[in-house]
């Protein structure tokens, strides 16, 4: 388990520090390393190279986690935790003592977790306290600008590269902030010769005093000036190089200078670009930037030409964290950012909103593989909305974001951005906030039942205030959906501690589908139907109905998520009916839509349904195929019903192989049993 993607440039020099890092790594004492150092110092690459030399000491596992893009302490949990990969169980603990137990079972893997910018998250640093002591021996490197300042860490300070002191006497290709120069000069132009301008080389080199990432930006300057030009523009501002300043933030210490030359070499309107782009985060599209930032596709060419801004392989662009945060210190001094936050928040938040429609319909895949590739910036939308107190931004993204979360099982996450919300808001609420407060909260109870998560005693006064509210304001389309959500509330208890209660949910389930059938609303609608056909008997002609009729409508809207559900309601309908030919069909269409849309939860659910199908055929192979990938992803994922499912099958068909059918079967049932945690 190594997830260190390839570098795509050589490693140069640092042979001292990877030394040192390699003993201290070895030394069973040292179990949390910091690498510090002010930013482009190059800490990044280093913990890089050193995970991936050093990975034969860590069989179990060396895990890379890049923190730049979080924004909150509370994030820094389900970062490590995806990583691992670990997901968080359907239970009542807190995903705090999830996590711990799972490390706790696992204490002595031998696993080398990467930690990369762990710099503005300190506040939330006392988890690697808690990682360390559910472990025996697991082991954190981290990279930050300044000491984490636990009992537990060991600080190795990270300088520039080795340059060339005038006294010395040295080759230049000994130096390895030469090296690094001469490499990247060559990458983009074939032919350089550094005898041609040793002494301009060498002065950059000191000048910057061997920062990687000022070395990377100087070559790009290589198109337009000879290095010694570049040098003489940097003596102009170097006066923050060497500063040893405390009210100066680190990371500026010793990059400014290089920032302001590539600043100097704008053009006004470029500089307006580059400072409003720096209000992304996790990267933009063409689209973005022009709406928020007025980047016309030219300047954007321009910004990449200068190595301010760079193109991914997926066509979004990027800029460097430390780029980015000296944009935004001129967007503050410009006097321009909190224009440009309303318009970040109006583009982001409503271009998810916009996406609602195309989410329940036949752009739906696609819909959500964008979401996902701009979640960054919707949540840090999300917050700045919630800081500035723009309800009706928010109450527009909502549905958008409860869909996604639904179909791609990002609970935990949604409904955390979903709560802060209503904790910023909930306190006397002006009159014309309570729709929109109401609107998140009938999502944020919604998505609590369908990701199990911290299931609370109140959810029934929750979810009656909500639909009160609605009536009150005569909003139909939440009556429909807090009536959906009421049923599945009542479908719910008949796994907890109240009695079910099947005439009260299917009651609540007709009332919603008729709601949005008077509405025109097919998706909702469709969806009520579901829940009512699951409320009548399963051998039954009316649950047929009702799932054939809620098929229908989702296939006319193009709903392929509903689609692939409503194919394992059916695969259950006729597996009841010993129709095992439809049962296998509807089964592996199932499978393959829910592969198409991603969720997991679906997949493992498919997979379940196929493999009993296959089994009663009487294909063997097969069915452990599928039960062993079940029980893959169920582990990977954390799915605790799925784990137990597939290790149940697992064990009937081990039985089945050798004949013992009854002993199959007892040993299911009692592996089952053995692994129920309550």
């Amino acid at each position: 388990m190594h997830h260190i993607a390839p570098a795509p440039t050589p490693f140069l020099g640092r042979a001292q520090e990877l030394a040192e890092i390699g003993a201290l790594l070895s030394n069973p004492f040292c179990r949390l390393l910091t690498l510090v150092g002010p930013g482009g110092i190059g800490k990044t690459r280093l913990a890089m190279e050193a995970a991936t030399r050093y990975r034969a000491s860590f069989p179990d596992g060396v895990l890379w986690v890049p923190l730049a893009q979080l924004s909150q302490a509370d994030e820094l949990l389900p970062a490590i935790a995806e990583a691992m990969p670990f997901r968080f169980p359907q239970d009542q603990r807190s995903p705090r003592e999830q996590f711990l137990a799972y490390l706790r079972e696992r204490h002595a893997q031998r696993v080398l977790l990467v930690l990369d910018n762990l710099e503005h998250l300190l506040e939330g640093i006392d988890l690697l306290a808690d990682i360390l002591a559910a472990t025996t021996s697991l082991k954190i490197l981290a990279t930050s600008r300044e000491a984490l300042n636990l009992q537990e860490e060991w600080i190795r300070p990270i300088s520039g590269l080795t340059y060339p002191d005038r006294e010395e006497g040295k080759a230049l290709d000994d130096y390895s902030a030469v090296q690094l120069f001469v490499d990247r000069a060559r990458r983009i132009q074939s032919d350089f010769d550094l005898a041609e301008d040793e002494r301009g080389v060498v002065d950059i080199c000191r000048l910057v005093e061997g920062m990687p990432l000022a070395l990377e930006l100087a070559v790009s300057w290589l198109l337009t000036l000879r290095p010694s030009d570049i040098a003489q523009e940097l003596q102009r501002n170097l006066d923050l190089l060497a500063t040893r300043s405390r009210n100066l933030p680190e990371r500026h210490r010793s990059m400014r200078s290089v920032f302001g030359h590539s600043w100097q070499r704008l053009r006004e309107k470029e500089r307006e670009v580059f400072q409003r782009v720096s209000i992304f985060r996790g990267g933009f599209s063409r689209e973005a930037a022009q709406v928020v930032a007025g980047a016309s596709l030219p300047t954007l060419a321009w910004l990449i030409d200068q190595s301010l801004v760079r193109r991914t392989a997926s066509g979004r662009y990027e800029v460097h964290e430390l780029l980015r945060q000296y944009g935004a210190e001129h967007l503050e001094a410009a006097g321009q950012a909190e224009t440009v936050r309303q318009t970040y928040i109006d583009y982001s938040l409503g271009q998810l909103g916009r996406l609602e429609r195309d989410l329940k319909a036949h752009r739906q895949i696609a819909t959500l593989d964008a979401i996902a590739a701009d979640f960054e910036n919707i949540r840090h939308a999300w917050h700045l909305a919630v800081q500035q107190g723009r309800v009706e931004a928010l109450s527009g993204a909502v549905e958008s974001l409860h869909l996604f979360a639904d179909m791609r099982g990002r609970y935990h996450e949604i409904v955390a951005l979903l709560r802060a919300a209503i904790q910023r808001f909930s306190s006397s609420p002006p009159p014309e906030h309570l729709s929109a407060l109401n609107r998140m909260q009938a999502r944020l109870v919604h998505l609590i039942l369908l990701g199990s998560l911290h299931i609370e005693e109140d959810l029934h006064a929750q979810i009656d205030a909500c639909l009160a509210t609605a009536r009150a304001h005569k909003g139909q389309a939440e009556i429909g959906f807090c009536l959906l959500v009421s049923g599945r509330l009542a479908v719910w208890e008949s796994n907890g501690k109240r009695p079910h209660h099947p005439t009260r949910a299917a009651t609540l389930f007709q009332e919603s589908a008729a709601v949005f059938e008077r509405l025109h609303d097919p998706f909702y609608q469709a969806e009520a139907l579901l829940w009512l056909a699951l409320e009548v008997p399963q051998v039954s002609e009316e649950r047929q109905r009702l799932l054939t009729q809620s098929l229908e409508l989702r296939r006319a809207i193009g709903d392929r998520n509903g689609i692939a559900w409503i194919m394992l309601c059916l695969t259950d309908v006729m597996f009841a009916q010993l129709d095992y030919l439809a049962c296998e069909r509807y089964a592996r269409e199932g499978l393959a839509l829910m592969r198409e849309i991603g969720s997991v939860k679906g997949i493992l659910h498919a997979l379940f349904e196929l493999a009993e199908v296959v089994l009663l055929k009487g294909a063997l192979e097969e069915a452990r195929a599928l039960a062993e990938e079940m029980r893959d992803l169920a582990e990977e994922t954390n799915h605790l019903d799925s784990k137990l499912l597939s290790a149940s099958l697992l064990t009937f068909l081990l039985c089945v192989r050798d004949e013992a059918y009854s002993e199959g079967a007892a040993l299911a049932q009692k592996q089952t049993l053995e692994q129920e945690p309550f």
